[in-house]
């Protein structure tokens, strides 16, 4: 195997052929080697992988620091049981254009054959993995069902992508591989780096660090890992590899640093960027480096830091929901039995599984009639063992958690009585029906509101935990035999259905048929009524209000199903036909859980993985006998489309995020700033304490966004506005408004929305929906302190420009007709006793050192220029860069463009204070 792969990799850029040759090795753990280095270069393969004997080894992620990013801490240590291979560089352009050629053809542009690749993607980085190992007869790490490229061949979305880590194929390397080879060489002041690179990239194993085994870790190009955002734990793991399925925007974790980055601002547990770096990023600095070799024995965590033995992944996603239940507003829940905890996955946006474990048993969750609660129980149908039942918020976090208290509560349902009241019905026990005990037991409902559940009401004597009629008069219990519960109003009457043989799952119709879902068991009666003879639960059988049989479906081949219910929600009509199961295979693993069509017979899989159990889906549809909202659910409030986030999607979710903080705030409101995310980092709400604030600030936006806002939200939208705060940064003035508000408008259909139909009349019910939605929270997490839109103490760094000042003049168009924004945003603050105030926000000092007035332009003397014409306008200027002569310390900022939280500590008081002045 060792001669294979050497053979393999002295080829693989030039010839692409696939190499055997006979050897008694089964991988490369059992090569045998030995060496008192940890790295040891392949002998021949100059330029190729490096070995890494990681057997027994151990490194550790993130850090203790507490200034430190959320997702940075705490530290974490990893174990490895294992030996795998290591690009000594990143991948170079010549390879890289070589192998996609003829994987997607797509060739990225650069100066010389032995630069990084760069501008490519995550997927882009996997394809070409993927294609390497195709090219050597080996496995590939990665599989999707499929690709979406973009007009230069890039691949900017994946289908049902996975990484599987058993694959002896070519891959990205972990995190904690990546690490685990950097700390035995890390020395950042030998790379390229913002002191030294010129601000371009430069030939791979050039810098001073080239004679190492692995060069370019620090510095030269900031490079992606395999991981998907996973949050670390005070703990020591063994083979760790990050998320199953990372976080709802798709975000990348990234090591080292690049060429523009000064070496002291470069250490290893940094995981990111200034901006967060997702799965369709490009960018000139970004890069990545091979990894070879299967990883035994993963551990995997959910995004919040969960341990997770097996992964469950979505496998439709929003549109494909709309055509199979005709809504977008659909969200599933079930158990995951291999942890016991709750399993949550939205598909009004890009469907993510989001796990809640936290300790406390879930069995036979069911969601609320209007969609924004889960009920369920600790134990299950069969069971006699002690149960309670709880209510939790439907969201990433499962909020306000209440259990209701009664000495024993099973299986619960929701449902909404003829008076209007929303109640569970609950059983006092979901144990075996089959003895004299099961009418010992009773039914019960109790209201639930508000948060809180009422006083429980006892309905009727017996355990009917399948389901009650609205109206009382029909109920249903199952397991291991079918009794209904029969009612006329006055006198009621207990019978057994379906001959008495054995039957489970039962599910009640809430559509007033009074249908019953059921499994059996190979039952004579089930089998007379299909003409035929199947096995245990290889049929869902469907019977009336009478007990007779009156449907049947199969099971998919290799399956049996398990775990029916009846959808719930509002639906369109008067019939529901919808049913959600797992299915089972006959090893008796629940592998997926399916939607089943009773109209067309069709069973689609919504998701798969290890031992799925008791699911529920909800659905809301366009009934007639509903009322409407008087906006439209699928787009009022809805600021952040998971389907299509722009090319800025973590602009989008923060933009998002300000509206829905605006609806908030909006009837008290005085002072609003708004910006980029030099304005965004730099303002603490709270810290204005005179003044009811809202910062609105979005990440690499400008002045035609904050016209937007005001012009569409605030003074329309709020009453006691009297301070208006607009970032002014003279470079970020020549652009035009499709740069980049225009792209952030056309992916939210909220704000397309509201421009036609957001009025007084409107106004409660859209803040209403917007305080309805999920966010992906993963954002914050990345780069922000924890809850907050604050960042780490860094420093200043090295001043890099990114533009060419000379071709930056004063007189261009874009700068004109930014400066004819500023003029009437005044003319409209003034019409409305409201004080526009322009405010520079510090960054680099060093600056003041240069030609720029900051990375973005344009000189100097062109900057003073724009900054006069607004101060000329009669706009208050609130300067707190003072080209570059200003007092904010190393620790006040996070990087050369941004200010820490202990930066805007200082720039908040001293806004403060400045509208103080103003009053």
């Amino acid at each position: 195997m060792e001669k294979i792969i050497q053979i393999l990799l002295l080829s693989f850029w030039a010839t692409f052929m696939a190499v055997s040759c006979a050897d008694e090795n089964p991988s490369i753990y059992s090569l045998g080697k030995t060496s008192t280095s940890m790295l040891e270069p392949e002998e021949g393969l100059v330029g190729g992988l490096v070995y890494v004997h990681a057997t027994g080894k151990k490194t550790f992620l993130g850090t203790n620091i507490q200034s430190a990013k959320m997702l940075e801490r705490p530290q974490m240590g990893v174990e490895f049981t294992y030996d795998f291979y290591i690009g000594r560089h990143e991948v170079i352009c010549k390879d890289f254009n070589n192998v996609m050629a003829g994987a997607t053809g797509l060739n990225v542009m650069c100066l010389q054959d032995s630069l990084p690749a760069a501008n490519v993607t995550f997927y882009d980085a996997i394809l070409y993995a993927n294609a390497l190992s195709k090219l050597n007869g080996m496995d590939t790490a990665y599989k999707y069902s499929s690709m979406e490229l973009d007009a230069e061949r890039h691949c900017v979305k994946m289908k049902n992508f996975k990484f599987q880590p058993k694959a002896n194929g070519f891959r990205l390397p972990t995190e904690a591989e990546w690490v685990l080879v950097a700390s035995e060489i890390w020395n950042p002041a030998q790379s390229w780096n913002g002191e030294n690179s010129g601000s371009v990239v430069h030939p791979v194993c050039s810098s001073m660090d080239a004679q190492k085994s692995v060069c370019d870790m620090a510095g030269n190009m900031l490079e992606l890992v395999n991981d998907r955002f996973a949050s670390f734990k005070d703990t020591v793991v063994s083979n760790f590899a990050g998320s199953v399925d990372g976080d709802a925007i798709g975000s990348c974790v990234v090591k080292g640093g690049s060429f523009y980055m000064s070496p002291t601002s470069m250490n290893l547990y940094s995981r990111g960027d200034t901006y967060p770096i997702l799965s369709s990023t490009k960018g000139d600095y970004l890069g990545f480096r091979l990894a070879l070799g299967a990883i035994p024995d993963v551990t995997w965590f959910s995004e919040d830091g969960e341990a997770e033995t097996a992964s469950i992944n979505p496998l439709v996603e929003t549109a494909d929901m709309l055509k199979l239940v005709e809504s977008y507003r659909a969200k599933l829940v079930f158990r995951n039995d291999m942890t016991g905890g709750l399993v949550y996955v939205n598909f009004a946006k890009t469907p993510k599984v989001v796990q809640i474990n936290d300790g406390i048993e879930v069995y036979h969750p069911e969601i609320s009639p209007d969609g924004n609660h889960v009920a369920f129980s600790t134990s299950m149908e069969g069971s006699t063992k002690k149960s309670s039942v709880y209510v939790r918020d439907l969201n990433e976090t499962g909020s306000n958690l209440v259990m209701l208290s009664v000495a024993n509560a099973a299986i619960p349902r929701w449902r909404v009585n003829p008076n209007g009241d929303t109640v569970i019905v609950y059983v006092t026990s979901a144990g075996n029906n089959k003895s004299d005990q099961f009418l010992q037991e009773s039914t019960w409902q109790v209201k639930f509101s508000n948060g809180r559940f009422g006083t429980p009401e006892k309905l009727f004597d017996g355990a009917y935990h399948g389901g009650v009629s609205k109206d009382n008069l029909f109920a249903i219990s199952s397991a291991p035999l079918l009794r209904a519960r029969l009612s006329d109003g006055i006198t009621s009457g207990e019978v057994i259905l379906y001959n008495g043989e054995q039957a489970c799952n039962a599910s009640l119709a809430k559509d007033g048929t009074n249908r019953t879902l059921f499994l059996d068991f190979a039952g004579s009666a089930g089998r007379e009524f299909v003409g035929a003879n199947y096995g245990v639960h290889e049929r869902m059988l469907v019977m009336d209000g009478t007990g007779t049989l009156v449907q049947s479906i199969p099971a998919p081949a290799g399956y049996t199903l398990d775990h029916t219910e009846w959808v719930v929600g509002i639906l369109k009509d008067g019939t529901n036909n919808l049913v959600v199961a797992t299915l089972t295979d006959y090893n008796g693993n629940h592998q997926k859980v399916v939607l089943i069509d009773l109209v067309s017979g069709n069973i689609v899989p919504l998701v798969e993985g290890a031992e799925l159990w008791h699911p529920c889906l909800w659905v809301w549809q366009d009934n007639p006998n509903v009322a409407k909202p008087v906006v439209n659910l699928d787009s009022a409030g809805v600021y952040f489309n998971s389907e299509d986030q722009g090319p800025f999607p973590f602009a989008s979710v923060e933009l998002a995020m300000r509206l829905q903080s605006f609806w908030k705030k909006n009837e008290n409101v005085e002072v609003i700033t708004f910006g980029s995310s030099m304005l965004l980092n730099a303002v603490i709400e709270d810290s204005l304490k005179p003044f009811n604030a809202l910062n609105m600030g979005v990440s690499m936006t400008d002045i035609y966004l904050s016209e937007y806002l005001i012009n569409h939200y605030v003074i329309p939208y709020a009453p006691k506005i009297r301070y208006l705060v607009v970032e002014l940064s003279p470079g970020f003035l020549y652009r035009d408004y499709e740069s980049m508000t225009g792209q952030l408008r056309n992916s939210s259909p909220g704000m397309i929305y509201d421009e036609l139909h957001l009025s007084k009349a409107t106004q409660k019910e859209i803040a209403e929906l917007s305080a309805a939605q999920e966010y992906p929270m993963a954002l914050l997490g990345q780069q922000y302190l924890e809850g907050t839109f604050l960042l780490p103490s860094g420093e200043w760094g090295v001043p890099v420009v990114n533009v060419d000042i000379s071709a930056m003049p004063f007189g261009v168009p874009n700068v004109q007709n930014s400066l004819k924004v500023f003029e009437s945003l005044k003319r409209l603050a003034d019409s409305c006793g409201v004080t526009l105030i322009a405010a520079i926000p510090p960054r680099n000092p060093g600056y003041k050192d240069t030609g720029a007035f900051d990375p973005y332009g344009p000189s100097w003397e062109v900057a003073h220029q724009i900054i006069d014409a607004v101060k000329a306008m009669g706009i208050v200027i609130f300067d707190e860069y003072k080209d570059g002569h200003h007092d904010y310390t190393d620790a006040m900022a996070f990087n050369p463009n941004h200010v820490s939280y202990l930066g805007a500590a200082q720039f908040s008081a001293r806004l403060e204070a400045f509208l103080e002045t103003l009053k």
